[in-house]
């Protein structure tokens, strides 16, 4: 097969060989050091690649590692010590490029897309598009593709702000036009880089990463379409599903960043000074949160399972884990002082480097929002009982009687704090405003992962934002 190179690859090893495989993969291909302010070096990424980065994102019946959402998380974690961009590169093309594509690709794309990546400079995802940036992909996208015959479509695209947008191929989501009219229904097309033309965006931060703006306009093959369904509804829904599942997994990213941070702290910041160990403190605080939903995503998702469920838990994750390793990153810069602000230091590319984890795939706040929302509304289970949330419930009926707090919640945690649950008591479901939304979806996320937490460094965090965002709930009134 065309990606015969895998046949060489660790797929036997068991799971603890194998990531020290991958430890020893990374120090070896970096031992002469990594410049994060350049694009990362080809012949180096295709060396971890070949080194068996990717396997555990790759399905067994392909060449890849049995299915272990654990393996996932640790290549993330493992590359997340090496820079923001080094990892982020391994979830955009793990994540973003390998799952879908052996989700929705038929043999040949799948026989074409694995020997670009694993031979070649590989893939990304194009989604995003300049004039509808933040708005609801599925609703403004613009990007189309119409067949003129059997065998050629025409598509034409504007896309930016996709990882490895210059890479060999690139999976476009896009709409087909007929008669001069888009679909609602998103699919993606696998386009090889010569029908792709691209202008390098100037970026402030994750320059490692290389991000441009993709513009599509060509007559191409029409076996690089990928059906995502042929119904409607269920074709949103498997578009949907590639990002709950990405939202799901960045904690691993992140974690690793984190881990990151508390290394440079080690190495460059003084110890027994009175405040600086304070905000110490505050890091190891947010790594404990930050360790929690790394655990939850190990132990509650599965690569060859459904997720469409978990939007809630992806939404919570994907918001919380970039926010405390972006905070845990501000800190670190500021105990460094000026040297923190250099150009190339670890604590400078960390804390620019990552601050866009925050606002890629849906920003925080919109997102709390969405937490919100999905919290009041009928669960999947539910749905499938017949049942509707009473309207009349408080905050903190629904709270302790959600069954996806409940499946999670240690018991003791069986409790909400006083004035935490009075707070919840006087909001009922479905009242919020959409400013108040953003804040009450804080508080459930994070009373989602304190309900999980054994460790006091986590639980203090959480329940000191909770009070932090009950008070600017509760400022918007005034």
């Amino acid at each position: 097969m065309a990606h015969s190179t895998l046949a060489n690859q660790p797929v036997h090893m068991d799971t603890a060989d194998f990531l020290r495989h991958i430890e020893a993969a990374f120090k070896r291909i970096f031992s002469d050091g990594l410049n994060l302010m350049h694009y990362l070096p080809e012949n180096k990424w295709l060396e971890l690649k070949r080194a068996g980065l990717l396997l555990p994102f790759l399905a067994e019946r392909h060449g890849g590692r049995k299915s272990n959402q654990f393996e996932i998380q640790e290549v993330l974690r493992i590359a997340g010590h090496y820079g923001v961009p080094v990892t982020l590169r391994t979830g955009i093309e793990g994540a973003l490029v390998l799952q879908p594509l052996i989700e929705f690709g038929n043999p040949q794309q799948i026989e074409t897309g694995l020997d670009l990546i694993f031979n070649g400079e590989g893939g990304g995802l194009a989604i995003t598009e300049p004039e509808t940036s933040g708005a609801a992909i599925a609703r403004e996208m613009q990007s189309y593709y119409e067949y003129q015959d059997n065998g050629t479509v025409y598509v034409h695209a504007v896309k930016y702000w996709q990882g490895n947008s210059q890479s060999d191929f690139l999976l476009v989501a896009a709409k087909e036009r007929k008669n001069g009219k888009l679909s609602k229904t998103i699919n993606l097309l696998l386009v090889p880089k010569q029908y792709i033309d691209y202008e390098t965006l100037k970026s402030e931060g994750l320059r490692a990463v290389r991000y441009a703006v993709n513009r599509i306009d060509a007559a191409i093959p029409a076996g690089c379409v990928m059906k995502l369904s042929e119904n409607e509804a269920a074709g949103l829904r498997a578009f949907q599903n590639i990002f709950i599942r990405s939202r799901l997994q960045l904690v691993g990213m992140t974690h690793g960043v984190m881990e990151y941070i508390i290394e440079n702290l080690r190495r460059f910041v003084v110890n027994d000074i009175k405040f600086v160990d304070h905000e110490r403190r505050q890091i190891m605080k947010r790594h404990a949160v930050s360790q929690l939903l790394y655990r939850f995503t190990c132990r509650h998702v599965a690569p060859d399972q459904a997720v469409a469920h978990q939007l809630m838990e992806a939404n919570i994750i994907k918001t919380l884990a970039t926010e405390y390793t972006y905070g845990a990153a501000q800190i670190l810069q500021k105990l460094l002082g000026a040297k923190g602000f250099e150009s190339g230091h670890p604590a400078s590319n960390i804390a620019i480097d990552i601050r866009p984890f925050t606002i890629f795939e849906g920003p925080n706040d919109m997102l709390y929002a969405e937490i919100y929302d999905q919290f009041v509304r009928a669960t999947h289970q539910e749905k499938a009982q017949g049942i509707k949330p009473d309207k009349n419930q408080t905050l903190l009926q629904r709270l302790l009687s959600d069954h996806r707090f409940t499946a999670v919640r240690l018991p003791e945690r069986s409790e909400v704090p006083a004035d935490i649950a009075g707070f919840l008591q006087q909001h009922r479901l479905g009242e919020a405003d959409a400013a108040e939304k953003v804040f009450l979806g804080k508080i459930i996320a994070r009373l989602f992962v304190w309900a999980q937490a054994d460790s006091q460094d986590a639980t203090a965090l959480l329940l000191t934002d909770v009070r932090k965002d009950m008070l600017d709930c509760q400022e918007l009134g005034v």
